[in-house]
């Protein structure tokens, strides 16, 4: 009897012995599940966060995570045009006071920020982007931006070939943007074309301000002006503008239009009282009229609103400039 009892000892310790085994077994099989599961979580969260977020190195050499497809983009800058003809969103903006015809039916739903951004207004906005143009003048205001969202540095500034690329770079559209240069060129080569010019044919653009005159560059207006498809830069306006690191124009007397003027003569002519009756006298100067190209009727007088190189005013500055040019 006492040896039954002890072999019933001895098989029930045996069998809670294998159920130790048994479940610890499953415990550790538990744990690196678990841990399998973790690391798989994390490189989940990982991965979405690589597509959520793209590195960024800003103009000032700052290494930043911008998001890779933003929807609520705040551009504080002159240059809105360029984001509507490429269909960003933009949530807010300082608007333009006085809205040029090309931005007729276009504004609708971009918030007026003011000028200087008001920080409450785009607190509201929750933009998910800020597109700074104006980082140089306040940078007290670049600190303030960026404890609302991710911010960027941007010039406004370059000329709008390299301005658009840099706007692709930060927003995931470079092949848009690559797409909508192509077209640019073909749709100049094509205006130019019906023009017939003839090789070396110079225009220069003038810019009427109250009762200064400027010689602009090849910045604005200038941007369609010249190029490979378009009219050749007189030698003064190279040498003295487009050649000088940092210049776009130049204020000129009369005494040396002759030296300034090309082939054909734009006249860009502010909007107010006092350079519109400035410009009326120098267009009846006895020196204006030694010109040749106003002997020959190449003057195209221009509204202020054309005096811009943003996207949207390009796309139909390639009709105005033809309509200008027929009325001659």
């Amino acid at each position: 009897m006492k040896q039954y009892i002890e072999k019933r000892i001895m098989l029930w310790g045996s069998f809670l012995l294998m159920l130790l085994v048994l479940v610890a077994c499953s415990n550790n099989a538990s744990d690196s599940q678990e841990k399998e599961n973790e690391k798989a979580a994390q490189s989940d969260v990982q991965a979405e966060e690589s597509e959520t977020t793209v590195p960024y190195t800003t103009i000032t050499g700052e290494q930043v995570e911008i998001p890779a497809d933003p929807k609520r983009v705040v551009y504080i800058g002159q240059t809105i045009g360029d984001f509507l003809a490429m269909d960003i969103p933009v949530v807010g903006n300082n608007l333009p006071q006085d809205s040029p015809s090309y931005y007729e039916g276009k504004l609708e739903g971009i918030v007026d920020i003011g000028n200087p951004a008001n920080l409450e207004t785009i607190l509201t906005l929750k933009p998910d982007l800020i597109i700074n143009g104006y980082y140089k003048a306040d940078p007290n205001l670049n600190e303030e931006l960026s404890k609302i969202s991710t911010i960027i540095p941007f010039n406004p500034a370059l000329p709008y070939t390299e301005r658009v690329k840099e706007m692709g770079n930060i927003l995931g559209k470079q092949e848009e943007v690559a797409q909508l240069l192509a077209k640019f060129e073909t749709e100049s080569k094509e205006m130019f074309d019906k023009f017939q010019l003839t090789e070396g044919e110079t225009a220069t653009v003038f810019y009427q301000l109250g009762k200064t005159l400027y010689v602009m560059g090849d910045r604005s207006l200038g941007a369609i002006i010249y190029g490979k498809n378009g009219f050749a830069v007189p030698p003064a306006v190279q040498k003295n503008i487009i050649d000088v690191e940092g210049v776009s124009f130049l204020e000129v007397s009369e005494e040396v239009l002759p030296e300034f003027a090309g082939d054909h003569l734009f006249v860009i002519v502010q909007e107010d009282s006092e350079s519109e009756a400035e410009a009326d006298r120098l267009l009846q100067s006895p020196i204006w009229g030694t010109l040749p190209a106003v002997k020959k009727g190449k003057v195209y007088v221009v509204p202020n609103e054309w005096n811009t190189d943003n996207l949207l005013a390009l796309k139909q500055l390639f009709q105005k400039l033809p309509e200008w040019m027929r009325k001659q």
